[in-house]
């Protein structure tokens, strides 16, 4: 008997403001039959949910997966598995999912890495993935500062490792900076790069620091949903 899969979607829903979900992603979200939602700790609250909530209808059904945020290869490689299969027995029944994802699933995603199991059984055409914007697009909007212009390159990195070599670009943008901000802004000090840090785009909470010093993160952890975008210049904001 030939299984009658129901289609998965992998719907970014954007940094924070649920306006700036697409069009796409909101018919995705209203038509589905249930709605994947990644958590770190199942007894925390979930920011893609609360972005997406009021786009779906009140009673639709919800799965939560718990995603760990954690660098144990062996933990994450479990929980991988184990959100994929559930997943794979709704989508054999038929049913289907939309999994949320902060930003943009093709981007530093949790997404990327179900999506990888899932392909093994699931047909291609029972999958689709819906773009969302990412926090540097919509960090840029914020503050009108374009990421590059004209021939200029633009580098994305994760802030996990050393990014000390790359600071001479014309245009970076540094994401997942929590854990090192103090010591990158250091480096950016040295290199007299100018730099702008936002945090929690569009939700509660948000802040714009302007040129940050090191010296004012030696003893506050910054918010996990933060990046910096660095240019070579402000195009003349914020000048000292």
């Amino acid at each position: 008997m030939n299984t009658m899969w129901g289609k998965f979607y992998g719907v970014g829903v954007g940094p924070g403001d649920p306006q700036l979900l697409t069009l796409q992603a909101v018919n995705v979200l209203q038509t589905v039959d249930l709605v994947a939602i990644p958590k770190s700790k199942m007894e925390r609250e979930s920011v893609a949910w609360d972005i997406a909530k009021i786009h779906c209808p009140s009673n639709v059904r919800l799965i939560e997966l718990e995603l760990p945020m954690t660098s144990d290869q062996q933990v994450l490689a479990k929980a991988w598995q184990d959100g994929a299969q559930t997943l794979l027995s709704e989508l054999k029944q038929g049913k289907s999912i939309a999994f949320i994802t902060l930003g943009d699933p093709s981007l530093y995603s949790t997404y990327s890495y179900l999506l990888n199991i899932l392909q093994e059984e699931l047909p291609q055409e029972c999958i689709a993935t819906v773009p969302g914007i990412t926090a540097m697009s919509a960090a840029a909007a914020r503050i009108n500062l374009p990421l590059a212009t004209g021939d200029e390159p633009l580098l994305i990195l994760p802030s996990t490792e050393d990014v000390g070599e790359f600071l001479d670009f014309p245009n970076l943008v540094l994401m997942k900076v929590s854990r090192r901000l103090p010591e990158i802004l250091t480096l950016l000090e040295e290199k007299d790069k100018k730099a702008v840090l936002l945090t929690r785009l569009g939700q509660p909470g948000e802040a714009i620091r302007w040129k940050p010093k090191p010296q004012d993160f030696a003893s506050d952890k910054i918010d996990y949903l933060s990046l910096l975008l660095v240019k070579k210049d402000l195009l003349g904001r914020k000048k000292d």
